[in-house]
């Protein structure tokens, strides 16, 4: 164990913490097999694979769990989960991470956090994605150095919007918007009760 500023980095509480959450219980059944990553088509784009992130989460590594960005690359593809021998339901857990990192204050805001929450906001607020509309929220959230990347892609963006890959204005939202809300605060609700 290393000391860090006076503490230890390794947590066996955090390791309990994280049990509670959607699915977490199931992190420790982990036997660190390896085929979670062969399947996985993010891994290549993950700071720790699904099989490093638990084995993380089990040694109690607070600090690396929090800072990587695992549970926001996970595209809930679901071939983890259908290849892994414990049965173990990876992409519910990852879902269940992403809300506890969403949650938890200190935590820094990665790049796929804000991508999350923009594209979150965009279909709770019309119903429907609206790709050029949550580039662009994206973008501006992610400040000037963001900004500045995003123009250097105009060279696909404008012939996207050309052949109408990438629709300028907004398409109709969904009928039943509201119910569509009404849903989700029920849901935020049962959430918070620990359903």
């Amino acid at each position: 164990m290393t000391a860090d500023k006076g503490a230890f980095r390794y947590d066996p509480t955090f390791a309990r913490e994280l049990s509670r959450i959607e699915n977490g219980e199931y992190i420790s059944q982990c036997m660190q097999c390896g085929l979670c990553v062969v399947t996985c088509p993010a891994r290549h784009l993950m700071d720790l694979q699904p099989r490093k992130y638990f084995k993380a989460i089990q040694a109690g590594d607070k600090e690396k769990v929090l800072k990587a960005n695992t549970p926001w690359l996970c595209t809930s593809c679901n071939l983890c989960t259908v290849r892994c021998p414990r049965g173990i339901p990876i992409i519910d857990f990852m879902h269940g991470m992403k809300k506890y990192l969403a949650d938890t204050k200190g935590v820094k805001v990665t790049p796929g956090a804000l991508f999350s929450k923009t594209f979150f906001d965009n279909m709770i607020s019309r119903g429907r994605l609206w790709e050029a509309f949550l580039t662009g929220m994206f973008y501006m959230k992610a400040g000037p150095k963001a900004i500045r990347e995003a123009m250097k892609m105009t060279d696909v963006a404008i012939p996207m919007v050309m052949k109408k890959r990438l629709p300028p204005l907004p398409g109709k939202a969904v009928k039943g918007k509201g119910d569509l809300k009404k849903i989700y605060k029920k849901a935020s609700k049962l959430a918070k009760e620990g359903h």
